[in-house]
């Protein structure tokens, strides 16, 4: 009986294939999948922690091989001799690509700095041009019509002002949310003006400063020495 049941063909069970918004992922992951994964991970982290901990509690004067062959100073490690310090030529290059790197990064730094001036100057401007019309803060009514300005400071004008900064009919208070919006916006860009001139400031020094050890590397300016004594490049007489 069983070898009748083991002739009929039976459906092939196939499995569930990704979903065709999430075919980028590659093929559909399983839970034993993910098991395998996640204890992949864990191991990991495990191991990493250990490590960490037994970093954190070796003794730096604990012996060690390399204590033979290093040198020290008044007690302080200077390197074992092997090390190779970089040519006069390769050092050059390097600060070469430095000042490129900090010339680039000055260059828009520069930029973001002039675009933040125009959008400051340009803010400010929106917000005199506001207040001149007036010539005080302007006043809604309830159905958003402005009402006519005072063209002098009065008793009266200064007790509708003080009226007008309790009023919490809708279009006032909608007034008084646009002026905290828009002082809040200024203070933003003065801020992030301020921030972009003390960045250039800095980029700036920095590649002076890139600048003239290259200068001194290449023999075309003068130094102190390390006896403090000043010294310049002697010219070539002509």
């Amino acid at each position: 009986m069983s070898s009748m049941r083991n002739a009929v063909q039976r459906r092939n069970h196939r499995e569930r294939a990704q979903p065709k918004e999430r075919e980028k992922w590659g093929l559909l992951e399983k839970h034993k999948d993910y098991s395998l994964r996640a204890k992949d991970h864990n191991l990991k982290r495990q191991r990493l922690k250990a490590l960490s901990q037994k970093a954190a509690d070796r003794n730096p004067d604990e012996f060690a091989f390399g204590m033979m062959s290093a040198r020290t100073r008044d007690g302080i490690k200077l390197g074992s001799g092997s090390q190779s310090s970089l040519s006069v030529d390769v050092a050059k290059l390097l600060k070469t690509q430095d000042a490129g790197y900090l010339r680039t990064v000055l260059q828009q730094t520069r930029k973001d700095r002039e675009r933040a001036e125009q959008a400051a100057v340009l803010g400010k401007a929106f917000e005199r041009r506001e207040g001149g019309q007036s010539g005080r803060r302007k006043v809604l009514d309830e159905d958003g019509t402005p009402r006519e300005p005072v063209q002098t400071q009065t008793v009266a004008e200064v007790e509708a002002v003080r009226r007008d900064s309790l009023d919490t009919s809708p279009a006032a208070v909608a007034e008084r949310r646009g002026l905290k919006k828009k002082a809040r916006e200024q203070e933003v860009r003065d801020r992030r003006l301020e921030v972009l001139r003390e960045r250039e400031k800095e980029l700036t020094t920095a590649l002076n400063e890139l600048d003239t050890q290259r200068a001194k590397m290449a023999g075309t300016v003068g130094g102190v020495d390390r006896n403090g004594v000043k010294w310049k490049v002697r010219e070539r007489k002509r």
